[in-house]
């Protein structure tokens, strides 16, 4: 698996800036060109320069998988056709920071237990696995979870959690921190099947263990 350390608008929480599946990777207008080369060559994916609600942090309010993007509808026009050009989108009436609410693969969507009834409701549409849940102490399950069609890892979760978001998600993980202990793991890393990226102060035993995590080999 291709793995890299970089930073990213100045910022080691790279994870906050972007979205990614298999083949794309949405990126803040303004990004360096050496971290745009990097994300492109290390998750093998490309890239399109967006900002959302006029933010470079792109994670706080979109998440995707490879069939569809997840958007809350208060995006501009011109930002939701950016992102419809490159794959399908599903846009939930909402004012939460949908982002930090979910986190999801093809085959499960994991949900916070603050989300709206609506937000859930409308992410059952699209037929997969669903489940409402907080891990560890946080109800910020897009900053506290990172997952792949290969694997998960979460930075603060149990074996009890662990349990259910495998069996939601329909693979394995396990545990680690990013970022020299960072638990909202994240927030400081982006992934897909093919390789990871983190911010540049995460450990090299921080980068052995988001690695067998996310490939399932926990």
């Amino acid at each position: 698996m291709n793995a890299a350390r970089i930073k990213l608008k100045g910022s080691n929480y790279i994870g906050l800036f972007s979205i990614c599946n298999d083949n794309l990777c949405f990126v803040p207008e303004g990004i360096e060109e050496r971290a745009l080369k990097t994300i492109e060559q290390t998750l093998e994916v490309k890239a399109v320069k967006i900002n959302m609600y006029d933010s470079s942090l792109l994670s706080v309010f979109a998440k995707m998988n490879n069939k569809f993007c997840v958007l809350p509808n208060i995006l501009k026009p011109k930002e939701i056709e950016t992102v419809e050009k490159e794959i399908k989108v599903k846009i939930i009436k909402t004012e939460q920071a949908l982002g930090n609410l979910i986190e999801l693969n093809d085959n499960g969507v994991i949900i916070s237990k603050t989300a709206s009834k609506n937000v859930v409701d409308e992410l059952k549409k699209e037929k997969l696995e669903t489940i409402q849940m907080n891990l560890g102490k946080t109800d910020a399950i897009g900053s506290a979870l990172l997952a792949t069609n290969k694997g998960f890892v979460g930075g603060d979760i149990n074996e009890e959690e662990a349990k259910k978001i495998s069996e939601t998600l329909k693979v394995q993980g396990g545990i680690s921190t990013a970022n020299t202990g960072d638990t909202m793991i994240r927030n400081s890393v982006i992934a897909n099947t093919k390789g990871f990226i983190a911010g540049e102060n995460t450990t090299g035993f921080e980068l052995n263990r988001i690695e067998e995590a996310i490939e399932g080999k926990e």
